[in-house]
């Protein structure tokens, strides 16, 4: 079954996306291993974090109102294609497992109480090889002693950004950075 995900992926994406889920891949399975996380979990759920990535708003609007948890989402743009990749790897690929559905749902805009895998998934997105950033070496570094610490700097230099280009901030993304403040004693 990998292996058909792998080409499943490999067809629908062009090749700079698809080089960058090899990136993710590659960081998520090597923070699995750092973290006591399946890596098989890590590696499915990396895979396919971006598999609704290139689809255009109608479709991304499809797999969301397909899902009635999601149909409040409508309004996000292109921050829905986590919430569309997750329904579309349970309707098309066959992927049940929720913990992996979850962590491809959650990777762009984080939540509150993001599970371990989760937190892989959203800070491997970030950080993959191919991600060229200030400070993207220190969050790398971070990653592997702490990944609340990573997503902390990950986060707050997101936010930075989209108050700059007076960008939405989903809610889901301060109530992540919050909860874990909390988690980090802060």
């Amino acid at each position: 079954m990998l292996n058909q995900l792998y080409d499943h992926i490999e067809k629908s994406l062009p090749p700079k996306r698809y080089q960058h889920t090899l990136g993710v891949i590659e960081v998520a399975v090597a923070l699995a291993k750092q973290y006591d996380i399946n890596e098989h979990s890590a590696e499915i759920a990396a895979l396919l974090h971006d598999v609704s990535k290139c689809m255009n708003l109608e479709e991304l609007h499809f797999y969301v109102e397909c899902d009635e948890t999601l149909k409040y989402y409508g309004d996000m743009g292109e921050l829905l294609h986590g919430f569309a990749g997750s329904v579309y790897a349970k309707k098309e690929l066959g992927i049940h497992d929720e913990d992996i559905l979850s962590a491809i749902k959650y990777h762009t805009i984080g939540r509150r109480g993001m599970t371990t895998l989760e937190k892989i998934i959203y800070i491997a997105d970030a950080v993959e090889p191919n991600r060229n950033y200030p400070n993207v070496d220190l969050i790398r570094e971070k990653a592997k002693t702490c990944i609340n610490d990573a997503i902390l700097l990950e986060v707050d230099r997101k936010l930075k950004h989209l108050l700059e280009i007076d960008a939405p901030i989903h809610p889901n993304t301060v109530d992540m950075r919050n909860c874990i403040l909390g988690e980090l004693g802060k």
